[in-house]
């Protein structure tokens, strides 16, 4: 069974067409990364594919449900790109993994010790054990989306969905992050889309990637992506394109101290 298939998708917001006519299919257990330029409709695939967002025309399933009944099944692991936690607020990391079972629980429900003991072994699994009691609001970018993702992850789902997740974090974090979720994805056998900014920073990392400008233009093999071609059909006029090495890494480093 595929992760997601999209078929002839439209959705339309506010009277304007932001998506168009997309065909998309992710195999369960890949990762894909989403590019394009600002405005192209990139968020608003990921609300389609959560089911936030009603398409104009066109389907999409997810594990072979509707968005609707995938996310009643906790199919879904979701991080936005704004995710609404006040900085300062006090709330402790646990605190803020035990968020994700709050669809869960429903109103006037605790965590019980089962579901904390859950939390702690998120928390260990993203690298982030010893920072529980931790104040959130404290922490570094970096660490902040480890707990993101430990809190997106708590209710086991089989699709991780991040909105520029490295939004914030420094190229040295970046790289890290990404590995992380390379490891995720092949330890836990977990499907994970992921919309970037970055082209040439994730083509090391996601097994394939789509090029979304309202409607979509190339989905494939991540270095098919690089053509010149490609990327002036994306973004409309030649661009220049930046990759980053391990040289990148050392760099930063050495900026720092």
């Amino acid at each position: 069974m595929n992760a997601v298939e999209i078929k002839n998708l439209t959705t339309v917001l506010n009277g304007i067409e932001v998506i168009k006519n997309i065909n998309l299919t992710l195999e369960q257990g890949k990762f894909l990364g989403i590019v394009g330029p600002n405005g192209c409709g990139k968020t608003t695939l990921l609300r389609t594919i959560i089911g936030s967002a009603t398409p104009l025309s066109g389907s999409v399933t997810v594990f072979g449900m509707t968005p609707k009944e995938a996310v009643k099944a906790h199919i879904f692991g979701y991080l936005p790109q704004n995710q609404n936690i006040i900085n300062n607020f006090p709330a402790r990391s646990m605190d803020v993994v035990l968020m994700g079972l709050y669809g869960q629980l429903g109103l006037f429900r605790w965590p019980t010790k089962k579901h904390k003991q859950k939390a702690y072994e998120m928390l260990d699994i993203l690298g982030m054990s010893g920072l529980g009691n931790a104040t959130f609001s404290k922490l570094s970018g970096g660490q902040k989306q480890r707990i993101s993702i430990a809190r997106a992850l708590i209710n086991n789902p089989k699709l991780l969905i991040l909105d520029e997740p490295s939004t914030g974090i420094d190229m040295v974090g970046q790289t890290d992050f990404y590995q992380l979720l390379k490891e995720l994805q092949n330890q836990i056998g977990l499907s994970i889309i992921m919309v970037s900014h970055d082209i040439g920073a994730i083509t090391t990392f996601v097994d394939e990637i789509a090029c979304i400008n309202k409607t979509l233009y190339y989905h494939g093999n991540p270095f098919g992506a690089l053509d010149r071609q490609v990327l002036e059909k994306l973004y409309g006029r030649k661009v220049s394109l930046v990759t980053h090495s391990d040289c990148c890494s050392q760099c930063d480093k050495n900026k720092h101290e």
